[in-house]
């Protein structure tokens, strides 16, 4: 997460928060579809803040699940990769794993 950089993240915010539509006007499915893509995108985005905003003793405890909620919001915004503002350079994946042990980050 640490070569990921504070405007990486506002812009990959930004480009995915903007592609989910308003569940207020939507009906049936297609609200409950947005209600479920923006509440998913929420809690991507919370783990993300947080641990970047976390002690460096908390750090490497929340490390692994904001590098999986990084990861799952490239992939979301990835839904819309020909869009023409889609950000390119924001949304780079962060896994390296480790052969001995792959659910510990490199």
């Amino acid at each position: 997460m640490e070569r990921i950089t504070e405007g990486q993240v506002a812009q990959l915010v930004s480009f995915v928060l903007a592609r989910i539509p308003d569940a207020e006007p939507l009906q049936g499915e297609a609200r409950r579809t947005a209600t479920a893509l923006r509440l998913a995108a929420f809690k991507q985005i919370a783990a993300v803040r947080y641990h970047r905003n976390a002690s460096p003793e908390r750090a490497t405890e929340t490390e692994l699940h904001a590098t999986a909620a990084w990861n799952l919001l490239v992939t979301l915004a990835e839904v819309w990769q020909d869009h023409p503002e889609f950000p390119a350079d924001a949304a780079v994946e962060t896994f390296e794993f480790d052969c001995e042990s792959p659910l510990r980050p490199r």
